[in-house]
């Protein structure tokens, strides 16, 4: 989860955000490195009140 606090980013290892916390809307991005999704991540306006989540999701494409 990536958090941006006082200009600082913040990332923690974690499966879920807080059970306080809501889904409100999500972005699909494809990066070459979850250091690149993290970097896009703390870019949201809403990591500045909330955690932003970040997950792979492994696409295959069955014949």
């Amino acid at each position: 989860m990536v958090r941006v606090r006082a200009g600082a980013q913040t990332v923690t290892d974690g499966p879920y955000v807080e059970a306080k916390e809501f889904l409100a809307g999500f972005y699909l991005v494809e990066c070459a490195s979850k250091e690149r999704a993290v970097e896009l991540a703390a870019m949201i306006p809403d990591a500045k009140w909330n955690a932003i989540e970040v997950c792979p999701i492994v696409y295959t494409q069955e014949a």
